[in-house]
């Protein structure tokens, strides 16, 4: 056999051989292929628990810290209600002074809030935890509640948002506080663990939730912190991938992915450093405007906050957050607003609310935005500012306040007014314009100038313009009123219309016109009357010459006569008085001693008369002088009672005198005040009966000293009292009865009462008494009295 026959023969052989090599090598190909994917699988399962495992511990060692800030918390507010037991502090003050506590009331006063309000759950919450045993718990309205027992047996609790105690956490992830049936926190219920476990619990097919929990201490309460952790992921699928890659081509697969990588990260490093400026740049101008940036999806109900909308909203960091948590921040009356802000969003495409911040101190915000269409997956996403307007909002408060004061001004002013723009467009009135010119049903804002001085025709009678100033006019209503309508240009091209009620000022110019024509009329008439005074003066004065002569020829024959009859008186006086005393021996006859006593008396009292008669003539000559002397105004009073008091005894008439004690000196003269007195303490016992009583009183009243006499006597009528201080004057009580006297005493003591500078009083009740006084200044007699009083007849 040749060799190329045994070649021959050996090829067919050697074919199978190769390839069951071949065969041989690719099932150890996919022996080792499968063999890497094995391992590669376990290994990356083993990662997969790995990470469980971590996710696990990371998120229940972050749940303890939670439960232990929480308990902290709770530890504080008892505190602050023991602080409240101890040492009786404010409630509210130790409420404003611990963090995140809005109020600390006793369980009884939580009781009696009104139903549906968040005391009144909160009583209900305590109740339950003093039933259990348990410190902190959950209401109904979300609130932490801690209830302490202080020593007087009464129960303290603390009411704090359950957001306040609770620090925020990414969109990502979710807190929930759990207490029995109520549930709390910014996770979404959906989301929430259904119990207080920790582990994974499945959602779906390739979905499940990862769930850290820790109690919370003092109480039955669980705090979960929960992560989404799909199935798989996409790191599992890039695994997967890489796998497949390093099985197919390894060393292609891990050089291009290199230098993608590479490309990509140099890429990333660019997007990034440029976005960092344009990051730099946009916050340097929000934070200089008070403003930040915010993104919203309706699809996910997250919000984006950037670093100075979170700043503005009372928060650390940018990140995102749920619609409620950032109601959370929203004060309580405005979060129905902003939620119907975000809901009306979705329908109209724009968002813009105003609303004041919960947080201290409190800060007017407003919320702008429009939606915007992402092209990549066709996505509305609305995104804006938001603005701290505190300062534009309290400058409009002042701009408001300032217009409603200057409104209450204007509506206040009875006269009319009227504001007009550049157009000379009614711009506003008052209440007075439409009153008075009867426009209250057509006056409406935007009317023309020429339009409504038509209008108010009607109620106008007449009206001229002013002769000086052209913008002002004069206009009589129908109602007989006179108004000065004054119209003034305004800073910015406007009109000012004031109208000022002169219907007085015209009526006194027309009254003045009236009097003008009066006064030269009388004018005319007393030219014309000249001549008739003339003579009527000449007339006068002979006649007033012959009275005057008169006058003096009466006070010369009083005078005279006083003098000529005082004579033989006090002869008649003088030897009646020795017969009535019997000097020289009996008379004999006791018939002869009391007619001796007759003819004194009789004497006595012409003596008086005429005594009075001449001080009544000198003093109508202007002889009659006094002495004013520094002297007690008691004195002179108690020695005029004390000389007439028998006068009164025998008349069985009660005289009593009454004095104010340390009265001051006055100067006045001795003599004519007892002379007054005597004069009105006589009058007095004269209209008296028996039986009654008579009050002589000196006090102080005032700059003056007030001598009165008061009598219980018949009383002078009404109609009689002014001409009593006339000389020669007399008033009878009654027709049948007659009394001695020349009717001078009166006018004597009003005289000498002048005379001193002060004044005589008289007042009177028929059949009841009279009170008869006079006054003596303190401070003596004015210059040119004290100077006529010293002048010597």
């Amino acid at each position: 056999m040749s060799q190329t026959d045994a070649t021959a023969q050996s090829e067919p052989g050697s074919e199978p051989s190769s390839e069951r090599d071949s065969s041989r090598l690719k099932w150890t190909i996919a022996g080792i292929i499968l063999l890497m994917a094995g391992a590669l699988g376990l290994k990356a399962w083993d990662e997969r628990q790995t990470a469980d495992q971590a996710s696990l511990s990371g998120l229940q060692a972050e749940a303890r810290a939670i439960a232990a800030s929480l308990t902290g918390h709770a530890d504080t507010a008892e505190m602050a209600i023991r602080l409240i037991a101890d040492t009786g502090a404010s409630r509210s003050a130790v409420a404003r002074a611990t963090p995140g506590v809005d109020a600390v009331v006793s369980l009884t006063d939580a009781d009696a809030a009104p139903d549906g309000s968040r005391l009144k759950e909160a009583a209900r919450t305590g109740k339950a935890l003093l039933k259990e045993g348990r410190r902190i718990g959950l209401s109904e309205q979300g609130d932490i509640v801690v209830i302490s027992e202080t020593g007087k047996g009464a129960s303290v609790l603390a009411l704090a948002p359950a957001g306040t105690w609770l620090p925020p956490v990414s969109s990502a992830g979710r807190l929930t506080l759990i207490d029995g049936p109520q549930r709390t926190g910014n996770g979404v219920e959906a989301l929430a663990p259904p119990g207080a476990e920790t582990g994974f619990t499945s959602l779906g097919h390739f979905d499940r939730l990862a769930t850290g929990c820790a109690p919370v201490d003092g109480g039955g309460l669980m705090l979960c912190t929960s992560r989404q952790a799909p199935l798989f992921t996409l790191d599992d699928l890039i695994r997967i991938l890489i796998f497949g890659l390093l099985l197919a081509a390894p060393v292609l697969a891990i050089t291009g992915l290199m230098t993608r990588l590479t490309r990509k990260e140099e890429e990333v490093i660019i997007d990034e450093v440029r976005d960092d400026e344009v990051n730099r740049i946009m916050n340097i101008v929000m934070h200089g405007a008070r403003a930040g940036y915010w993104e919203w999806s309706h699809e996910s109900n997250a919000v984006y906050l950037s670093d100075g909308a979170s700043e503005l909203m009372g928060m650390r960091g940018h990140g995102e957050l749920s619609i409620e948590d950032l109601l959370q921040q929203v004060h309580p009356e405005h979060r129905d607003r902003i939620r119907e802000a975000f809901r009306k969003g979705q329908e109209i495409g724009w968002v813009q609310a105003h609303f004041m911040t919960s947080f201290q101190p409190t800060r007017w915000m407003e919320l702008r935005g429009s939606v915007t269409e992402i092209s990549d997956d066709h996505r509305r996403v609305f995104g804006g500012i938001i603005l701290d307007i505190t300062e534009r909002r309290q400058s409009e408060d002042r701009v408001k306040a300032a217009e409603r004061r200057l409104r209450g001004a204007i509506e206040g002013f009875n006269g009319p007014f009227a504001l007009w723009d550049h157009r000379r467009r009614l711009l506003y009135w008052n209440r007075a314009f439409a009153l008075d010119f009867g426009l209250e049903s057509t006056l409406r804002a935007g009317m023309g100038h020429d339009t409504v001085m038509i209008a108010r025709a009607g109620a106008l009678r007449s009206e001229q313009p002013s002769e000086t100033d052209p913008q002002t006019t004069l206009v009589a209503l129908n109602d007989g009123r006179w108004l000065k309508m004054v119209e003034r240009p305004t800073a910015d091209a406007g009109l000012i219309s004031v109208g000022v009620d002169v219907t007085e000022n015209v009526r006194n110019e027309e009254e003045l016109k009236r009097q003008k024509a009066q006064m030269r009329k009388t004018a005319l008439e007393l030219e014309r009357s000249e001549g008739r005074a003339s003579e009527l003066s000449r007339k006068y004065s002979e006649e007033k010459a012959k009275a005057e002569h008169a006058a003096h020829t009466k006070s010369a024959f009083l005078a005279n006569m006083s003098h000529e009859l005082r004579t033989p008186l006090n002869a008649i006086n003088g030897f009646s008085e020795i017969i009535s005393n019997e000097l020289y021996g009996p008379l004999g006859d006791e018939r002869y001693k009391g007619y001796a006593q007759d003819i004194l008396t009789s004497g006595q009292h012409l003596l008086d008369m005429i005594n009075d008669i001449l001080d009544m003539a000198k003093i109508e000559a202007g002889k009659m002088t006094i002495d004013p002397q520094p002297i007690d105004p008691i004195d002179p009073v108690d020695a005029a009672v004390r000389m007439i008091r028998r006068k009164a005894e025998d008349k069985e008439i009660e005289l009593v005198l009454d004095t104010q004690p340390h009265l001051p000196e006055i100067d006045a003269d001795h003599r004519a005040i007892r002379q007054m007195v005597l004069n009105l303490v006589s009058n007095a016992i004269k209209f008296t009966d028996a039986g009654g009583k008579i009050t002589v009183c000196v006090e102080q009243r005032g700059p003056d000293i007030y001598v009165g006499v008061t009598d219980t006597g018949i009383g002078i009528p009404a109609e009689d009292l002014p001409r009593l201080a006339t000389p020669f004057e007399q008033v009878t009580g009654s027709k049948d009865r007659n009394y001695d006297g020349t009717g001078l005493g009166l006018a004597l003591t009003k005289s000498f009462a002048e005379m001193h500078g002060g004044r005589m009083i008289l007042s009177s009740i028929e059949g009841e008494g009279t009170t008869v006084a006079f006054t003596l200044p303190i401070s003596g007699l004015p210059d040119d009295m004290e100077e006529g009083a010293r002048d010597v007849a």
